[in-house]
């Protein structure tokens, strides 16, 4: 049986089985960036980590997108946790002890404080849903791509065009839906964007997400924040066979299109 495992940049085990990976090896695949054969295993690095499995590199090579797309949200994930999660949670304890202080001397003003502390914490579980959606979509996918889209993302500033009659497989919605997740996060965080709209509609044999919004744009060829997460949709897309296209310029909004065969 086939044994592949995958390590981050320090070398901590991702996933995989780790009894047949040999840390001073990985060390020496990391520091001198290429591939280590060692042992019937092969070392390959990747961006952000390695692939260590007992085949040879070369039958390793179709992993490599996968596996970087990998390290990548879990690089993320851990940024989000710190940026938004701890952020949050540290904002409520100050609020509360700030609440604790004034509640004998200024009541109204402990109010306001509780106040606060409860639109934080709602707000922080609106992020830590995101991040589960991020971690375990299927979960909720369960029901259909197209009841999961409406019961996430109906909410105000909204709009939604899903065709209820899309037929794909499951690795297809869990694609589509990443990639909507990660479109409407871009659109959240650095879009300013009033108004989102979400089509999904199904023609000859191919599914087509859009996600459109009326923010500020980018210029495609120019560094920002949401480069990577720009990347790692047309990874996704490219691995099940499909295509993604970003439409956009400085002052007229952005259009994501993913194009995925139904599978």
């Amino acid at each position: 049986m086939t044994r592949v495992a995958l390590l981050d940049a320090r070398g901590a085990l991702v996933c995989g089985a780790d009894g047949f990976v040999d840390r001073a090896v990985v060390r020496r695949a990391l520091a001198g960036a290429r591939a280590v054969r060692h042992r019937r295993v092969t070392y390959l690095p990747v961006a952000g980590g390695l692939l260590a499995a007992s085949i040879r590199s070369r039958r390793l090579l179709p992993f490599v997108p996968l596996a970087e797309l990998f390290l990548a949200e879990r690089a993320r994930l851990a940024r989000d946790l710190h940026d938004s999660m701890v952020q949050t949670l540290y904002g409520i304890s100050l609020g509360a002890g700030t609440a604790a202080e004034l509640l004998h001397g200024n009541p109204a003003h402990a109010e306001a404080s509780l106040t606060w502390i409860k639109e934080t914490a709602t707000a922080g579980l609106t992020d830590l849903r995101g991040i589960m959606l991020r971690l375990r979509p299927s979960l909720l996918l369960e029901a259909g791509l197209i009841p999961t889209l409406r019961s996430a993302f109906s909410t105000t500033g909204m709009h939604l065009e899903l065709d209820a009659d899309v037929a794909m497989s499951p690795p297809v919605e869990e694609a589509l839906f990443r990639i909507a997740l990660e479109a409407l996060g871009n659109a959240a965080r650095h879009a300013e964007a009033s108004q989102v709209t979400v089509r999904l509609v199904g023609a000859d044999r191919w599914v087509v997400l859009e996600v459109a919004d009326n923010g500020v744009g980018f210029v495609p060829s120019a560094a920002f924040p949401g480069r990577l997460g720009l990347r790692s949709m047309r990874e996704r897309a490219a691995l099940l066979g499909g295509t993604l296209d970003i439409h956009t310029a400085p002052g007229a909004g952005t259009v994501v299109r993913a194009a995925l065969p139904a599978g």
